[in-house]
């Protein structure tokens, strides 16, 4: 339990720098090549453990499953996570997107009912409510940028909760690691070939800075956070890593104030407290009763 604690928490930190420091390069790189180069090398970081478990527990994968999660790499990477880092680079804060996205568990209740076909409760639409009212706290509607990047990480939020509940069927058979090992590296591929058709540059600059940042959101926010997130949930069980995601909205005006220098409105802080307290009755309250 102690292991699952700190999984879960260096699995908070990692991911709540994602936003902050991608806006740190947003004006030198490119969202499609920060998007493409921190899912590819990733990708290569779990893949190795993957094959490992897939060796031990002699999982089979056909060529339909393949096909399949390619489909899920496109809607989560080329779709999802692509609007995300386009969203950061049109904010004026990074924190804005971040707590906009922290509330794809509650967009996730809706696309369960309609999909999965699950039971409306109480502690769904509590939960509904207090996402769209963090929603609404933090974001400015007082100018276009910033309505188009909380349009866009709306956007991020609802497609990316939308990969969650498709993908279960996966997660079930292959487990998280397999699973998203997969997803990573056919989605970054076949984002690279439409980047390639669409002669979209997806170099990084040669400075110190924009390398030692492209290599620290692929090396540790994607490849390393994901691998601290699934033994978290190896030591502590799925409520144990999803405390992650609950600390994210939390810890990320605080990550924005040390990474960009940005202090945050008080009305943000307000925002944060529903949005954590939406992702409770969306996930951990269900999770706790069951």
């Amino acid at each position: 339990m102690k292991n699952g604690v700190l999984y879960a928490l260096l699995t908070a930190i990692l991911f709540v720098t994602l936003e902050p420091v991608s806006k740190l390069i947003a004006n030198s790189v490119n969202p499609f090549a920060i998007t493409f180069w921190r899912f590819l090398i990733g990708s290569l970081i779990l893949l190795p453990f993957a094959l490992i478990k897939i060796r031990k527990e002699k999982v089979s994968i056909t060529a339909l499953d393949i096909v399949k999660m390619a489909l899920l790499g496109v809607l989560c990477i080329c779709v999802s996570m692509l609007s995300l880092q386009i969203a950061v680079k049109q904010a004026d804060t990074p924190s804005l997107i971040a707590i906009i996205f922290s509330a794809n568990s509650v967009f996730t209740i809706c696309l369960a009912v309609l999909i999965n076909k699950e039971k409306i409760t109480a502690n769904k639409i509590i939960a509904l409510v207090l996402g769209v009212t963090g929603v609404v706290l933090c974001a400015d509607f007082s100018s276009g940028t910033n309505l188009t990047s909380v349009l866009l990480a709306v956007f991020s939020a609802v497609t990316f909760s939308l990969y969650t509940v498709i993908s279960q069927k996966y997660t079930r058979k292959f487990g998280g690691l397999i699973q998203s090992s997969i997803v990573f590296s056919l989605g970054s591929i076949i984002l690279l070939i439409g980047l390639l058709f669409m002669k979209v540059d997806i170099s990084i600059p040669l400075d110190t800075s924009s390398l030692l940042i492209m290599l620290y959101l692929a090396l540790f926010v994607t490849g390393l956070g994901y691998i601290c997130y699934f033994k978290a949930i190896e030591k502590g069980g799925a409520i144990m890593a999803s405390l992650a995601f609950f600390a994210k909205p939390i810890l990320t005006p605080f990550a924005t104030f040390f990474i960009n220098g940005i202090t945050p409105a008080p009305k943000v802080f307000l925002s944060v407290l529903c949005i954590a307290a939406a992702s409770y009755f969306a996930v951990y309250f269900k999770k706790n009763k069951a």
